[in-house]
Order: C-alpha cells, then sequence, then structure tokens
C-alpha cells in the first residue's frame, strides 16, 4: 500500500479587499504609469460608493464606504493586484 501526503493552504483574502486605502493605491497606479483620464476613471469608480445591508427584506441606513476594492467586479481583482 503506497501512502501520500497532500498539504494543502488555505488563504482568504476576504478582509484583504476591504483593507485597501484609496489614495495609496491611486499613488501606487500613478507610480506605475497609470494617469489621465484611466487615472480618473479608476478614481471615480472607487470614491462616493454607499452600501447598506439587507436581511429579511429589512435594510440598514446606507454608509459610505471610505476602502477597499468593490468585490465581484471586474476591476477588481487587478486593483488588489
Amino acid at each position: 500500500m503506497i501512502s501520500c501526503n497532500v498539504d494543502v493552504v488555505y488563504i482568504d483574502f476576504t478582509r484583504a479587499f476591504d483593507s485597501i486605502v484609496f489614495n495609496k493605491l491611486l499613488v501606487k497606479l500613478n507610480h506605475y504609469g497609470i494617469s489621465g483620464k484611466l487615472l480618473t476613471f479608476v478614481s471615480a469608480f472607487l470614491h462616493k460608493r454607499e452600501q447598506c445591508v439587507v436581511l429579511d427584506n429589512c435594510f440598514s441606513s446606507v454608509t459610505s464606504v471610505s476602502s477597499g476594492v468593490p468585490q465581484g467586479s471586474v476591476l477588481g481583482p487587478v486593483l488588489f493586484l
């Protein structure tokens, strides 16, 4: 009988997406050569977002989002990297 060992590493990036500071991200993007209209677009994509929680058709109050990359978006993983 041959036995095999398997190593598994789980990494949870859920909170990492929420901890990105907008201004630092924009400075990094500018450092890597992203500027002009594209940088303005990314800035508008990140700033002035709001969110609320819905549970059993009950809505929480709306609050502004001050950090984090929108999860579920196409740009989210790219900006995270």
